[in-house]
């Protein structure tokens, strides 16, 4: 939801229409602005490093491990900001505990794509 909607604010930015039959890669090139997919993935998992490399006691730390005791309502869990950054750790083929490890972590997280890196 919110790329498509990234993609239609480019396009209206740059008078492009989508009967122009331009690609949305091409119209992120005209506008010089990057993949936001691959901006926010970068964002999330700089942020876990932060937190990871935290002190045990650390509020942060304790909040992300926290488990909430009780039922969880019918239907599908709700997405979580840990299962997101997992996915996102399992897209790039990073292990968790490379984080403490600083310029391996910011340039494994700096590719797009595990493809990019080889």
């Amino acid at each position: 939801l919110l790329v498509s909607c990234d993609h239609r604010m480019l396009r209206y930015i740059s008078r492009v229409r989508w009967y122009g039959r331009i690609t949305n890669e091409e119209v992120r090139r005209r506008c010089g602005v990057g993949n936001l997919e691959f901006r926010l993935r970068k964002m999330r998992l700089r942020w876990f490093s932060h937190v990871k490399c935290r002190d045990e006691n650390s509020i942060l730390r304790r909040a992300i491990e926290l488990e909430v005791e009780g039922r969880s309502p019918v239907g599908r869990p709700k997405k979580t900001w840990s299962n997101i950054v997992k996915e996102d750790m399992r897209k790039l083929n990073i292990a968790e505990d490379i984080v403490e490890d600083k310029k391996q972590w910011r340039q494994l997280i700096s590719c797009p794509t595990p493809e990019v890196r080889n």
